[in-house]
């Protein structure tokens, strides 16, 4: 609890220094969509952003509900090329099963990490930023704690069409901090602008991570996912979106198709603010 009352106690102290007037650069998040966007921010500034979610994973015998009671990132420019960050995530999940129901609340762990830009986009030539995370066990919550340290490298890439349309696109590899084993992850995404003030995405992104298993060798999971979402830009400096998706697909080592009756699904309402210098 005591990490909640810090956590509100740091939002309402932001908020009590925000000024009405900012920059007419519109806001670039890196929400909503799996992946992060290209975007640095501006030396001086802090970009917050910070969302609710809610995803169902079930089948014929297991029932899985994850409620993202609050996940916020934090980003800080300390130059025109490289970002900090720091994010967290405070979770409720609910696992039914036809004997038993088990609840737990808390957080995973904290991350903090960098960002910076490697080069701009000129003509077929992209615009590539690396995003570097760790998150510590130590600041994680009993149920959510994991045995190590969970790092996460990831490039990001876009390419911009046009006025009004963009292709983004990620690669990265992730450890969930118990298995040894890497989670290896890309998303490739079409971007539109409809107006200053109107946004979409339409996304695909998949993930395959290997897992062993004493005494029986191992396996690979390889998943298939798809979203949508819309953006609002009431200011410049303001973004509200919301978006869901679905899992598409679940293969085995074999790229076998399997668990058929396992259905996923999420959504997300988002809030992203950057501050002014």
């Amino acid at each position: 609890m005591k990490k909640i009352y810090c956590l509100g106690l740091l939002l309402i102290s932001s908020i009590t220094w925000l000024k009405a007037q900012d920059s007419t650069e519109t806001i670039a998040p890196d929400r909503p969509g799996f992946g992060d966007a290209v975007s640095i921010v501006s030396p001086k500034q802090l970009q917050i952003e910070t969302g609710f979610w809610f995803e169902s994973d079930r089948d014929r015998a297991v029932t899985t509900q994850g409620l993202g009671l609050n996940s916020t990132l934090f980003r800080y420019g300390i130059s025109e090329q490289v970002e900090l960050r720091l994010d967290y995530n405070l979770w409720r999940i609910r696992v039914e099963t036809p004997r038993n129901l088990g609840k737990s609340t808390g957080f995973f762990p904290w991350r903090f990490g960098m960002k910076a830009a490697l080069c701009s986009n000129k003509g077929a030539l992209p615009a590539i930023t690396f995003i570097g995370m760790m998150g510590m066990p130590w600041s994680a919550s009993e149920d959510f704690k994991p045995d190590a340290v969970t790092p996460d490298l990831q490039l990001s890439f876009a390419n911009a069409i046009n006025e009004w349309l963009s292709i983004c696109y990620n690669l990265g590899t992730s450890w969930d901090g118990d298995n040894p084993n890497p989670e290896t992850y890309y998303a490739l995404s079409t971007e539109f602008s409809f107006s200053p003030k109107i946004g979409a995405y339409l996304q695909g992104h998949g993930s395959s991570q290997r897992s062993s298993w004493p005494g029986t060798g191992f396996s690979n999971t390889h998943q298939i996912f798809t979203e949508a979402g819309l953006m609002y830009y009431p200011k410049a400096n303001i973004q509200i979106d919301l978006s869901g998706g679905i899992r598409v697909s679940e293969y085995d080592g074999d790229w076998s198709s399997y668990n058929t009756n396992r259905k996923y699904s999420f959504a997300t309402l988002g809030l992203s603010w950057r501050f002014p210098r």
